[in-house]
């Protein structure tokens, strides 16, 4: 698909789905790490939250844990909704994944070295950095893999499988590989086949339904309203569950000091994680991908140039070194002083993120061209 014929409204939708990525990461791998590891909490003195009490401010990251899981799963649906009934270039996919990978990789290491030398001197060299190895290029981004895996089962045979489905045996394939999935003894039963069954499961689902959206469009006849409706349901059973295992927590901490006599010992809270198949996941990630379908947007030729660099950004910044260089801030004094000021921290950061991955992916390109008007001094003609 050439820029000129990319649809707007879904290079939005990348672009959005990898902002909810990255905002994800940091409260996972930084955040959460903040309210639970005892050498940082000492060493900030940010145990604000150790106490058995509820706090809104942790139900309100809560309702955010889903979203990087839901823009994985908008990635694999915006895949099947323009792949489906194409044939897959396994050598373009291939080409793209390894040569950005390897990019990334160099870049990381790169850009280690340089934070080496030019704080480990500094008041910086206080924190713990996690610096990158080139043995790292195989270590990079769990994602590139599962949406490598979900390409390769759609080359080898699911495409031409689902050419030969009418509308009804479809639909019946859709829901039988959901229930697969999202049944408790099934799901176990995939994962005890092989590690990260379950997951390769849902995304074939959700990028079989990419493609069914596209073939059968239907949820033309449910109004948006609906669909918001049904954004909120979700977020308001989030807050109530999150909220029944604070109160349990709680009730279990009082417990063992008065009943069994057990020693008191520090109360620690923490955000519960999602995981990929999961149903608030699933929902969410189909209602969200529903909304911006139904975006009118005119072709912007900026706006997918930006959506271009997702997969670079998405590999920038999901690595130990990001991950070291958001705990230099104490993040969580201030989700307990000003959650708002909290918020506009992290969509600053959020935006840091991505507008460091976008110039990483311009200058993959620059060497790209670069490499290309060099060739003749590599290759023999």
């Amino acid at each position: 698909m050439n820029n000129k014929n990319r649809s707007s409204n879904i290079e939005l939708l990348r672009i959005v789905a990898m902002l909810m990525i990255i905002a994800y990461h940091i409260i996972l791998h930084c955040v959460n790490v903040q309210l639970v590891n005892v050498t940082s909490i000492e060493k900030l003195q940010n145990g604000w939250f150790n106490q058995p009490m509820f706090f809104k401010q942790l139900m309100a990251l809560e309702m955010m844990m889903p979203f990087g899981l839901v823009g994985n799963a908008i990635f694999i649906l915006i895949s099947g909704y323009f792949l489906i009934d194409r044939e897959i270039d396994m050598l373009k996919i291939s080409k793209k994944l390894l040569s950005q990978l390897l990019f990334a990789a160099t870049a990381l290491v790169l850009a280690s070295a340089l934070f080496i030398r030019n704080y480990a001197n500094t008041d910086v060299s206080e924190n713990l950095f996690s610096y990158i190895r080139i043995q790292y290029f195989n270590k990079m981004s769990w994602f590139v893999g599962y949406y490598f895996i979900i390409m390769l089962l759609a080359f080898c045979f699911l495409n031409r499988f689902i050419a030969t489905l009418d509308r009804k045996k479809y639909l019946g394939f859709l829901f039988t590989i959901l229930a697969i999935s999202q049944l408790s003894w099934s799901g176990s039963l995939l994962d005890d086949l092989a590690k990260g069954l379950r997951t390769v499961v849902i995304g074939v689902f959700l990028y079989s339904l990419g493609g069914y959206i596209k073939k059968y469009n239907p949820f033309d006849k449910v109004r948006g309203y609906v669909i918001f409706l049904v954004i909120i349901l979700i977020n308001i059973l989030i807050g109530i569950s999150y909220h029944n295992i604070v109160m349990g927590k709680i009730q279990a901490y009082y417990y063992n000091q008065t009943v069994q006599s057990v020693p008191a010992t520090e109360f620690t809270q923490s955000i519960p994680k999602f995981d990929n198949y999961s149903i608030v996941v699933v929902i969410l990630g189909i209602c969200i991908f529903e909304l911006f379908r139904r975006i009118n947007l005119p072709s912007l030729k900026i706006l997918n140039g930006i959506a271009k660099a997702t997969f670079m950004i998405y590999l920038i910044h999901d690595n130990g070194f990001a991950y070291s260089l958001w705990e230099t801030q104490d993040w969580i004094t201030l989700l307990y002083e000003d959650f708002w000021g909290f918020m506009a921290k992290l969509g600053i950061w959020t935006l840091g993120v991505f507008v460091t991955g976008l110039v990483a992916y311009y200058l993959f390109v620059l060497g790209e061209k670069l490499l290309k008007k060099c060739k003749i001094l590599f290759i023999k003609e």
